[in-house]
């Protein structure tokens, strides 16, 4: 077993128990920062479960689920903020397009 798949089994499962940032700071030894490095990393292991890690900013910590509910409110909440991660790409393509055609 890696350490992914140790932190991915410390991870606790259904939405009564989910996990802070300060209580995996503290279970896993380290800083803030590692921990959402980690969690960024868990969100796209497969261990071949059907369980979804909810990152939710709208909850009160992290945790694992397969109820179809969360994971497709958790999908429309990832859309959405991939939506408003992109939105400066229209510019950019328009400004890189507009600087090509000037050389």
């Amino acid at each position: 077993m890696n350490d992914l798949e140790q932190y991915w089994n410390d991870l606790p499962v259904g939405r009564e128990n989910a996990i802070s940032y300060t209580s995996l700071q503290i279970k896993w030894g380290c800083s803030h920062r590692k921990v959402r490095y980690i969690l960024h990393q868990l969100s796209g292991l497969d261990t071949g479960d059907n369980l979804i890690l909810i990152r939710s900013s709208h909850g009160k910590g992290f945790y694992k689920t397969d109820n179809v509910a969360e994971i497709e409110s958790y999908k429309r909440e990832c859309t959405n903020r991939a939506r408003h991660t992109f939105i400066p790409l229209r510019k950019i393509r328009r400004v890189l397009k507009d600087l090509e055609v000037q050389q």
